[in-house]
């Protein structure tokens, strides 16, 4: 009789040690294929809890802030179903790209569990190159860089007139109209005065493209020691 009791009783204890939550996902990975710059991209991940313990989600976190994700639930059931909708912002990216979202929870085997998104980000305007880098300068000295702007689009695009954001840098546009398939060029010049060290800001570019209102170079350059 005892050991029948022993073997129930050493059952009970094992059911109640595995007993634990289990995350598992439809599926890990989005191809999002082609999208052009400045599209707004959302996909819903589903998962589900195969454990028999509650699955409890305790943190979720991107790999940028252009991503957000946005969960169902934070307890998910045993046998129950759960959503992560993810949201990427391609303004700011082109290229090959790829974003993960991580999900953490109390599944003994799987605390961690990350999901991606990657592709190809089409850029319909772009620069070249795509920052103005003088480098080491000599205090005084004429410093200039030529900038190509181009619409890789199908639409033809108008510009503002640029600006810049520190007064030694200054910007003049070849031609406010810039024909789908067409480029134009935009002269970035400056120059280092006597007592700074340094110049540093932004070339700013308006444009009436729906998904690139502005276009953004980084300007430095550094007093040669």
């Amino acid at each position: 009789m005892r050991i029948v009791l022993s073997l129930i009783f050493l059952v009970i204890c094992s059911s109640v040690a595995l007993a634990a939550p289990q995350l598992v996902a439809e599926q890990l990975n989005y191809d999002f294929g082609e999208i052009v710059q400045g599209d707004q991209l959302e996909y819903t991940f589903r998962f589900r809890n195969a454990g028999d313990e509650i699955l409890q989600i305790s943190n979720v976190r991107s790999s940028c802030g252009c991503t957000a994700a946005l969960l169902s639930a934070r307890r998910i059931g045993p046998g129950e179903m759960g959503e992560l909708q993810a949201r990427f912002d391609s303004t700011n990216f082109r290229g090959a790209v790829t974003k993960t979202i991580t999900m953490e929870s109390n599944d003994p085997q799987t605390p961690e569990l990350s999901f991606s998104l990657f592709g190809q980000i089409k850029a319909e305007l772009l620069t070249q190159p795509e920052r103005v880098r003088w480098g080491r300068v000599v205090a005084g000295s004429a410093l200039e860089t030529v900038i190509t702007i181009i619409n890789q689009g199908q639409s033809d695009v108008a510009l503002q007139p640029a600006r810049a954001t520190s007064p030694e840098i200054k910007v003049t546009l070849s031609s406010l109209q810039l024909p789908a398939g067409g480029q134009v060029e935009l002269l970035v010049s400056g120059s280092l005065p006597e007592g700074k060290s340094r110049i540093g800001g932004y070339v700013i570019v308006p444009t009436s493209h729906s998904q690139v209102p502005q276009l953004r170079l980084p300007v430095s350059a550094r007093l040669d020691d």
